[in-house]
């Protein structure tokens, strides 16, 4: 009894120690590393990019979805530090659109690169989209930690999406992955839409 009268005790006066609680992150701010993440898992165009990149990597076999793995991030990491660097917004929508609408055709239509033009899609792909990242960070007042959560968020995806891609063996899983390619390409011609429309 007085075991229990103690653990009470205890509690109550743990609960009263808090000067402040939040039921939720959008309070307390989820700090910079998961704005990064979160900035990547929240920009279509960024989240889709690397779907498209991880598939056709892992639909290219083992040693295309191992160097996607390596290069992806790591040029994405190295191009958004460039990008916070420079300070100014740089746009890169109709490079990053139409490189979208290719890798979704490459997966939709089945093709399996050889590892020296998946490498450098790959490349490309960090390229663009790291420069465009690091430049809304700079401009939202973010620093290389955001750049850090971004970087292992790709890495996380890239690696992820590629394995599951690299495993299908059947014919209907195939299938279902280039069906996927199909609706990112067109996804990215919507977007190429917008961006026309937007221009005129």
């Amino acid at each position: 009894m007085i075991r229990t009268l103690a653990w009470a005790l205890s509690l109550v006066l743990l609960a009263g120690l808090p000067s402040a609680a939040h039921a939720h992150l959008v309070n307390s701010g989820l700090g910079p590393f998961y704005n990064g993440a979160l900035h990547l898992l929240l920009s279509p165009g960024d989240l889709l990019a690397v779907l498209a990149v991880s598939l056709l990597a892992g639909q290219s076999g083992k040693a295309g979805a191992r160097w996607a793995a390596i290069v992806l991030p790591l040029v994405w990491g190295a191009a958004a530090l460039a990008g916070l660097g420079l300070g100014t917004a740089i746009e890169a929508g109709w490079l990053g659109v139409a490189l979208l609408v290719l890798l979704g055709v490459l997966v939709a239509v089945g093709v399996r690169l050889p590892v020296w033009a998946m490498t450098c899609l790959s490349a490309l792909a960090g390229l663009v989209h790291g420069l465009e990242n690091g430049s809304a960070f700079a401009a939202a007042g973010s620093d290389g930690i955001a750049v850090a959560g971004t970087v292992a968020t790709v890495l996380t995806l890239t690696l992820l999406i590629a394995a599951l891609a690299v495993s299908l063996r059947s014919a209907w899983t195939r299938m279902a992955l280039r069906v996927g390619g199909s609706w990112i390409a067109a996804v990215g011609m919507l977007m190429l839409g917008w961006l026309l429309q937007g221009a005129s």
